[in-house]
């Protein structure tokens, strides 16, 4: 059995079978799932889990080269804003955002899964970008590492 880190089932089999490339989203209690995307339902409760407890477990299991957010959390929700920052602080994880409409939409509906949380945060839904270990990837000799991935591994 395992005995540390994240123990639910599903969340450790999408973890298991995201690569560079993917996108996956942990949204707040309210966020419309597409119906074709699959779902990997958390909420118990309002306000649990946290969608910040969410991140910080994938943070320690997953390799993560982005995040994004809805436009309007700056102005609506800069609190949990805050809060986000805080678990990818000292990190090379890039902040983008976009539109809710094209969060809730388009990259909704590419989503490899959608993680739904308790969390009552509007504005509170966040994709993230697996990437791959850029360390081990470019670390063999005579390998040239591109541009991207210079400045990241340089931190």
């Amino acid at each position: 059995m395992k005995a540390k880190g994240i123990l639910h089932k599903d969340l450790c089999a999408l973890i298991g079978s995201l690569g560079h490339g993917d996108v996956i989203i942990v949204c707040d209690a309210g966020f419309a799932i597409p119906k074709d995307v699959p779902r990997i339902e958390l909420a118990i409760e309002k306000n649990v889990p946290k969608s910040e407890r969410i991140l910080e477990l994938l943070q320690a299991e997953l390799i993560i080269e982005k995040y994004e957010l809805a436009e309007e959390m700056k102005e609506v929700n800069p609190v949990q804003l805050q809060k986000y920052r805080e678990i990818y602080t000292d990190t090379t994880i890039v902040e983008a955002f976009v539109p809710h409409a094209k969060l809730s939409g388009e990259i909704a509906q590419k989503a490899k899964a959608v993680i739904r949380t308790g969390s009552f945060q509007p504005y509170g839904s966040i994709a993230l970008y697996p990437a791959i270990d850029a360390v081990e990837w470019y670390k063999a000799e005579g390998v040239a590492v591109p541009e991207f991935y210079r400045e990241r591994l340089s931190k």
